[in-house]
């Protein structure tokens, strides 16, 4: 008896060229666009407004979420964000003499 492996072991959700965390940032905007247009036409707002709203919402999610994914990569976006959270340059104002000096409890 043969068994074929799964080669998808390890790898990242991927879909239609969507990788990792943009695959899950198309669905939920997609998600948020649809729950607006609801409450929109809900409200009471004109059939045709809610509507052209929800497409062009849509198609700048879609190019925006496409976009970001070519541009930096299945983990590029998580590290753009995480080196916001490092500062750039470390001050040390303690003199070089100090540095060097014994401190005693």
């Amino acid at each position: 008896m043969e068994f074929e492996l799964n080669k998808g072991i390890g790898k990242s959700a991927e879909f239609k060229g969507l990788k990792a965390q943009y695959l899950f940032l198309f669905a939920a905007g997609l998600l948020a666009v649809f729950v607006v247009f609801i409450i929109m036409y809900m409200v009471g707002i004109n059939q045709w407004i809610c509507i052209g709203f929800g497409v062009v919402t849509a198609s700048v999610l879609v190019w925006a979420t496409f976009a970001l994914n070519e541009k930096y990569g299945e983990h590029g976006l998580m590290k753009l964000l995480s080196s916001r959270q490092h500062p750039r340059f470390l001050i040390n104002r303690i003199t070089p003499r100090k540095l060097f000096k014994k401190r005693r409890k």
